[in-house]
């Protein structure tokens, strides 16, 4: 038919023209109305291709393809159980038609399914063992029963097929990251862009990966890209806040979270970071109110219990502080310094700690153990500062901060605010800006009106 060679050419129109007169011709032309759906499904129009391919199975009710392609166009439009039907008939006409296998497998995950999709894909690709499309959209939902290992077989499998894959090179990279190989990750997405210079998702997630070995500079560079090619992506904007606050940027970090939620994110980790930013310049209705929104989306989020803890803490709401801070115990039982923290604010309210008694069921082998033991009365100041060295320097700073710090509250708690404002002035100075300690010193000067 004239019709197939016009469809080819995506010239649709002139292709439903020829399919017309065939069928004016011959009424009961199977292939001709089954061949106007395809057209009619290319053009979009779902609902004049669906009487075509029933028309197609009436006349013929063998007839395998259209059944197939009736069932794309319900997949297409949403209805999977009636797509799944129609599949089910083309393979019960031709148990080794490997396409309905696999498209009732996209059903299927569409459906949520995904046993039942990895069982149809399996069956696709014992026909066809080159259907790299079989195996790319296994590896996605292995990936998402997080099966990294299956999962990169199968992205392996679809790229040895089809190198042009940018997605699968770009999701193989998300596998690496999970495994913590972020060197084999920035190969993957490398890969990716050399494919699509302009995938907005692969530039985001190496960046993503450049942040995790801890070179912000890079992600940043690489954010700014996913932004340039997809501008109404939060993530990208909120991801890069999130370097921007890594390197002490404070400014643009909040420039990026508000831009983040201004398009509307649902990511509780945006509202939760700018609310960290707000806590830290002493603005705490606005840094609660960040956290409740956080909690709104995530109501087991514990890092935005524990920040709202925090704030509540140093805005002098200890009993809400204490709710807060014990949500967060329950939540991580075996967290040392959630246990320091709901010590601090019960102590803080006047409540009886429970610090002797989770001490039974915290690892007291390593840091933060020695801090503990100072605040139990076990240890002196002096013992855990010498207890902080480390022949790593950057594990020393960070101990050498936090019994600074601990100290200072403890000080607080004992009514020597003298000794307490020198030793917050001196975590402020010297903590890591991303450290929690770093954030809490900031905001215990200026409970106290005191400069850092």
């Amino acid at each position: 038919m004239r019709g197939n060679a016009w469809e080819a050419q995506a010239k649709y129109d002139d292709a439903v023209a020829d399919y017309n007169q065939a069928i004016a011709i011959n009424p009961s032309y199977v292939e001709a109305y089954n061949n106007r759906g395809l057209v009619w499904a290319a053009k979009g129009e779902l609902d004049r291709a669906l009487p075509d391919y029933q028309k197609a199975i009436d006349l013929d009710p063998a007839f395998v393809k259209a059944y197939l392609n009736r069932g794309n166009a319900w997949f297409t439009k949403g209805n999977f159980d009636r797509a799944i039907a129609d599949y089910n008939q083309a393979i019960e006409l031709d148990p080794k038609f490997g396409s309905a296998y696999y498209n009732r497998g996209n059903a299927w995950a569409g459906k949520g399914d995904d046993n039942r999709a990895i069982a149809d894909y399996n069956q696709a690709i014992g026909l066809d063992p080159k259907n790299a499309k079989a195996y790319y959209n296994r590896a996605m939902l292995r990936a998402r029963k997080d099966n990294a290992d299956l999962a990169i077989r199968d992205f392996d499998k679809a790229i040895e097929i089809d190198p042009t894959n940018s997605d699968a090179h770009n999701n193989r990279g998300l596998m690496w990251v999970d495994k913590g190989d972020y060197d084999r990750a920035i190969a993957d997405y490398d890969a990716a862009l050399g494919i699509n210079p302009q995938n907005a998702i692969a530039f985001h997630n190496r960046g993503v990966a450049w942040a995790y070995k801890g070179d912000d500079d890079r992600a940043i560079a690489d954010l700014d890209q996913s932004i340039k090619f997809d501008p109404r992506g939060s993530a990208h904007v909120g991801d890069r806040g999130l370097a921007w606050e890594r390197k002490g940027d404070y400014d643009r970090a909040l420039v990026d979270y508000n831009q983040a939620i201004a398009l509307g994110t649902l990511d509780a980790k945006y509202y939760r970071h700018r609310g960290g930013i707000l806590a830290i310049r002493g603005d705490f209705p606005r840094a609660l109110a960040d956290y409740d929104k956080a909690l709104g989306l995530d109501p087991k989020y514990d890092l935005a219990y524990f920040d709202r803890g925090l704030a509540n803490f140093y805005a002098g709401e200890l009993a809400r502080a204490l709710t807060d801070l014990a949500q967060v115990v329950a939540l991580r039982p075996e967290d040392a310094y959630a246990a320091i923290w709901l010590d601090l604010a019960e102590r803080g309210s006047g409540a009886p700690s429970h610090l002797r008694e989770a001490e039974g069921k915290l690892d007291m082998t390593k840091w933060p153990a020695p801090i503990i033991r100072m605040l139990l009365g076990d240890k002196t100041s002096a013992e855990t500062l010498a207890a902080a060295e480390n022949p790593n320097l950057e594990t020393k700073r960070g101990q050498v901060c936090e019994t600074n710090f601990y100290t200072a509250e403890l000080d607080r708690l004992q009514g020597h605010n003298d000794d307490a404002l020198r030793l917050y002035r001196l975590a402020v100075n010297d903590c890591p800006k991303n450290f929690d300690e770093y954030r809490a010193a900031s905001m215990a000067l200026r409970m106290l009106h005191a400069t850092p």
